[in-house]
């Protein structure tokens, strides 16, 4: 036992005790987060221009009523970003809780429109293909950023098929820009157009203002948390949820999982393939025995993990309480977070062990490594679903399969819906098992491979190792 504490404590020691780790620790969160902090922090560098987009309106009715929906538009946006007064009377409408969360989340994402738009009327009239490819020159010449082709019937009254959801739909408005797919402009013009369609057409049809009005009014549907009795027997419901804090929060905690494993178990790939290649693993055994050395190397490695741990956390916990989030913080999840990551630790850390006792070259490991990569990152690429349904068949089936157990219980009970305990416990069972099995199998492969040289073993000689007694393997 004085051996295996003595090597957790020199690996410890080789994880923590270097500038590699220092930098590490602040360079992953901007690795993995940066997609979404970064945009926010680089939007005050945009300069809002005046995007010049041409109407082509069909019907002759809207082309006007547009234009000064887009001048209320620019109006209301220079006087927001000046902070100062309005240059017109009318207040600007207040947004919905839902809307807020919307534009919060579009600014933090970078996505927030900025820009003015400025439009210019094309006659209808013959409007042909020739018009239309001298347009696209003009937007290849940065001379017009769009232009938009309104049908000449889309106010017209026009059968209706129930059983057709075709003829349910207006005639589709042609938007021709160099980024239409992802376009912020295509997406106000749909919403304004269709707005001001829908008023013109129930307008014509005989509808007064004062009723079209009371037509639009919505009821917004709020959401709340679960009503629960508390000890003096009074029943109240649960604090509003936050929708960023529900989507973000339960990511933010499972990337915070994979970025401690990513740090933890690629040092012990190096660690080994190093002592492999330079012989230092020949005088180690000399004092050790294989199955004392993993296991040191693994002891060392999870307390190196729960150190990372605690300065993320400490460093997760200041930035919320700044922020004002320190109430979204799900305080009940941190044992379990702590159980599956030392669990996934000792998963991961012990296959990439073997796999780099198993081989001679970084670039042979590499290739081994690919299968673990995939299943480590199988969680992430299902995330948004599961935070959206946390108690789905997909969610449930992937957190019976032991590799992806870790990041996605995490983030399941970080969605604050109820898991079933019996999931919880079957999930912690089913990955105790597989770790202890990766573990030992690992320490056969460690145990042959570590002194193994020449030629990379195929993956029938691995399987071989696995069966066979490690002391005959050399035979």
């Amino acid at each position: 036992m004085q051996k295996i504490l003595t090597i957790a404590r020199r690996e410890y020691q080789a994880m923590v005790a270097t500038k590699a780790f220092v930098i590490g620790i602040a360079l992953m969160p901007v690795l993995m987060l940066g997609g979404a902090v970064i945009p926010g922090l680089l939007k005050g560098l945009e300069t809002a221009e005046n995007r010049k987009i041409a109407v082509i309106d069909g019907s002759g009715e809207l082309f006007e009523d547009l234009k000064q929906v887009a001048e209320k538009r620019n109006s209301l946006l220079k006087s927001a970003k000046d902070d100062s007064k309005r240059d017109t009377a009318e207040p600007e409408p207040k947004l919905s809780k839902s809307e807020e969360e919307s534009r919060a989340a579009r600014e933090a994402m970078g996505l927030e429109e900025i820009h003015n738009y400025i439009f210019e009327q094309v006659p209808a009239e013959g409007f042909d293909d020739e018009q239309r490819l001298a347009l696209s020159e003009r937007i290849r010449k940065n001379d017009l950023y769009a232009f938009v082709e309104i049908p000449d019937n889309i106010l017209l009254p026009q059968p209706i098929d129930l059983k057709s959801p075709e003829s349910i739909q207006l005639s589709e408005v042609a938007y021709v820009a160099q980024d239409a797919a992802l376009s912020d402009a295509k997406r106000w013009i749909e919403g304004a157009l269709n707005a001001l369609v829908r008023r013109k057409r129930l307008t014509s049809a005989g509808v007064s203002e004062l009723l079209l009005v009371e037509l639009e009014r919505k009821a917004p549907v709020v959401g709340s948390g679960l009503f629960s009795k508390d000890e003096s027997g009074k029943i109240t419901s649960e604090e509003k949820p936050n929708e960023l804090a529900s989507i973000f929060l339960p990511m933010g905690i499972m990337m915070l999982m994979f970025m401690i494993v990513m740090m933890s178990a690629q040092p012990m790939l190096e660690s080994v393939l190093e002592e492999k290649t330079l012989r230092i693993s020949e005088v180690l055994l000399g004092s050790a025995n294989a199955r004392q050395l993993m296991t040191g190397k693994l002891l060392g490695n999870v307390a190196g993990s729960l150190t990372v741990f605690v300065l993320y956390a400490a460093g997760g916990f200041i930035a919320a309480n700044r922020q004002g989030y320190g109430d979204n913080i799900p305080y009940h999840i941190l044992p379990w977070f702590i159980v599956y990551q030392i669990l996934a630790v000792l998963l991961f850390s012990s296959m990439f062990m073997a796999i780099a006792a198993s081989v001679t070259q970084l670039r042979e490991a590499q290739g081994l490594l690919m299968p673990v990569w995939l299943v480590m990152l199988l969680p992430m690429f299902v995330w948004f679903g599961v935070v959206r349904e946390p108690n789905s068949s997909l969610a449930t089936t992937l957190s019976f399969f032991p590799p992806s157990t870790p990041l996605m219980m995490t983030l399941r009970l970080a969605t604050g819906a109820i898991i079933p305990a019996w999931q919880i416990a079957l999930s912690i069972v089913l990955l105790l098992a597989s770790t202890a099995f990766g573990v030992t199998a690992a320490a056969r492969i460690y145990q042959i491979g570590i002194l193994w040289q020449g030629k990379t073993p195929k993956l029938t000689e691995l399987v071989a190792w696995l069966i066979r007694n490690p002391n005959s393997a050399r035979k």
